[in-house]
């Protein structure tokens, strides 16, 4: 049983990539593929009645992107005027191309622009979404196809947007990458304005890759460290920005967030999630902190302004202004060597840490004054409670029990 609905997974997937395709081309139902023998029946209800071909194309997993061509040039040709059986005979003779073939190159930044407008326009996408996750993916895929020798098919054309992430397989940024461009490769054929050639495959996963190992589990900076830093670092802005982070555990985004309320600081940014969307929330110094306090961090607020940063890449502005720094490279090998890493979120948990270890405060507080859910506040940070963490809190506990 488990073996059949896995030889199956590629067949829903095609089916419905098809519905997806046809119905941006103004066609919601009435095309389906199934297997016939090993073959590809294709059925076409039309107000006619219904039309039966076997396609001559094994019904197999390896087969599905030449499935889905021919069945989207079979309805290009339908829906230009051809009958349908005229249409199944061209497309399959392969003589009907979807495109112009003295047309000339494909101008790819003409496409671009219109991949974008459609996406603005339909709603799908804000402007700042497309200038935050799509711009500059869009930009290294026009530089790929505007390079000397460039792709001439999708599967060339991933697997160069894809060849600078060679030693990160699976990663993030791999994933929206090939997410992307498919994504532009597939609105382009289903709206004409590609042939059916560069459709992408329905397969992306051998473009992702897997992760080789695990994630890395990033660390609490120490307050010594902390302290460290900040004596480091020579630019006034930066210098508060690393102290914000740190002195009330911030995301590095919410910096770019933060309003004087009613005389306390604010972080007004807003993180959708499958919880739902986090709130605006008053910032505070732990209980333990007294070097933060003594940073008088409200006055600064006030007096000197933040680094300018681009809205949506405050972790990459601040984290390339950190890498440049000295004692921030040191650190970030000490911490390697000890089997732990460093990163800018390591100032995040630094707060979290402390305010369970030194300051007891209990979880739902901790994560209200952080501005996250119980849940994720759990699952992110119970990592660090060992034995010794244990061990600790049952020793005050029995001290304030006075046993």
């Amino acid at each position: 049983m488990g073996g059949s609905r896995a030889s199956d997974a590629w067949a829903s997937v095609l089916r419905s990539g098809l519905r997806l395709s046809l119905s941006q081309r103004g066609t919601s139902s009435g095309w389906r593929v199934s297997d016939l023998r090993g073959r590809t029946r294709l059925t076409v209800d039309t107000g006619g009645g219904r039309h039966q071909v076997l396609l001559p194309i094994e019904w197999a997993h390896d087969q599905a992107d030449a499935i889905r061509q021919t069945v989207l040039a079979i309805h290009a040709a339908h829906s230009d005027g051809l009958p349908l059986d005229r249409a199944i005979a061209a497309a399959l003779a392969g003589d009907e191309p979807t495109t112009d073939p003295d047309a000339g190159p494909i101008e790819w930044p003409a496409l671009v622009e219109r991949f974008k407008a459609r996406k603005l326009s339909s709603g799908a996408i804000k402007p700042r979404t497309w200038e935050a996750v799509y711009q500059r993916r869009m930009a290294e895929l026009l530089a790929i196809l505007g390079s000397k020798t460039p792709p001439t098919n999708p599967r060339e054309l991933l697997e160069a947007v894809t060849a600078r992430w060679s030693d990160q397989p699976g990663s993030r940024g791999r994933q929206m990458q090939v997410q992307q461009t498919a994504a532009l490769l597939r609105w382009g054929v289903d709206n004409g304005a590609l042939a059916v050639e560069w459709a992408p495959p329905l397969d992306l996963d051998p473009f992702v890759g897997r992760k080789r190992e695990g994630r890395s589990i990033t660390t609490p900076i120490e307050v010594k460290h902390i302290l460290e830093l900040v004596e480091a670092i020579p630019d006034a802005r930066w210098r508060l920005a690393f102290q914000l982070l740190a002195a009330y555990g911030l995301r590095p985004e919410e910096l770019q967030h933060l309003q004087l309320r009613g005389g306390r600081l604010w972080c007004n940014y807003r993180k959708n999630t499958s919880r739902g969307a986090t709130k605006p929330r008053p910032l505070r110094l732990l209980p333990c902190d007294d070097w933060a306090e003594a940073w008088d961090l409200l006055e600064q607020f006030k007096a000197q302004p933040l680094p300018p940063m681009r809205p949506g890449y405050g972790a990459e502005d601040l984290g390339l202004y950190m890498r440049r720094r000295r004692h921030w490279q040191d650190l970030r090998q000490q911490y390697e060597a000890e089997g732990e890493k460093l990163v800018l979120y390591s100032a995040r948990h630094g707060y979290a840490h402390r305010a369970h270890l030194i300051c007891e405060l209990p979880p739902k507080v901790a994560a209200a004054a952080m501005g996250h859910s119980v849940e994720t506040h759990l699952a992110a940070y119970s990592k660090w409670c060992g034995d010794d963490v244990v061990d600790d809190a049952f020793e005050r506990a029995a001290t304030r029990l006075g046993r």
